[in-house]
């Protein structure tokens, strides 16, 4: 009869295994990134931060890329010689280490020229700092709205994402001034509030309206997905929530403004 060795116990066949590891056989698992640390309101500016205009916000995280800093800054110019008026916007992410900042990215956007009212603010409570990849780093969401007109209509509203080095946004328009509570009844008039602001969607509501003053893109809505077409799915996925939520916010503040 013919005789097979025997086989060697499962702990030897263990033990040869971590012998091979420790002699450069299979390489350990990479270290995961720490988790991100909390992002606070930075109480003072390092030496060699650029801010345009006065400050009005800044914002200090570390994550797994180091120490970052973002400072947010406004700029009105009140009427020229040539009677318009202007509103600037200013925003950069820095990277601080040992002390001395490096700028990532610088976002400038307003209002030029404008014969009417300009205007152009940050929304403070619409930026985030979500972590959306595996990296154990931090993207930076902020908003903005601005216009130049001189009756109560919706502002130009602006969501961008910066993440990695790549600038994502959606752009449209905010809630300002859509809809009027009677001041004796209490009923509320006018376009709500869109729930999706594909084509289809908006032309559905419209017809459901009974038409409006407005047009495609409706306010509280965006123009387009554009930017996010070779993105991540996350990254649209938690912008477009974003987006929903602040206009669901915004809409109901501009109804409470009413009754005050």
């Amino acid at each position: 009869m013919r005789r097979f060795p025997a086989r060697p116990p499962l702990a030897a066949l263990l033990l040869a295994l971590a012998g091979c590891h420790g002699q450069g056989g299979a390489q350990p698992a990479a270290e995961v990134p720490a988790k991100p640390g909390p992002v606070s309101r930075a109480a003072t500016i390092p030496k060699g931060v650029e801010v345009k205009g006065k400050l009005v916000a800044a914002y200090s995280w570390r994550d797994s890329a180091g120490d970052n800093l973002l400072v947010l800054g406004e700029t009105h110019e009140d009427r020229a010689s040539d009677e318009t008026e202007s509103s600037r916007l200013y925003a950069a992410q820095y990277r601080v280490d040992a002390g001395r900042p490096k700028r990532l990215w610088a976002l400038n956007d307003g209002v030029d020229q404008c014969l009417f009212d300009a205007s152009a603010e940050f929304d403070l409570p619409a930026v985030s700092f979500p972590i959306l990849g595996r990296d154990g780093a931090r993207a930076v969401a902020l908003a903005y709205r601005q216009t130049c007109t001189s009756d109560v209509s919706p502002n130009e509203y602006k969501l961008i994402l910066h993440a990695g080095k790549g600038k994502f946004g959606l752009r449209g328009a905010d809630r300002y001034g859509v809809r009027n509570r009677d001041q004796k009844t209490g009923e509320v008039e006018g376009l709500r509030l869109p729930a999706d602001c594909s084509a289809g969607a908006q032309r559905d509501l419209l017809r459901r309206e009974g038409g409006s003053l407005f047009e495609p893109p409706l306010p509280g809505c965006y123009q387009d997905e554009n930017d996010f077409a070779k993105a991540p799915p996350a990254y649209l996925e938690y912008m477009k929530k974003q987006w929903f939520k602040r206009m669901r916010e915004l809409d109901q503040a501009w109804l409470d403004g009413q009754t005050a």
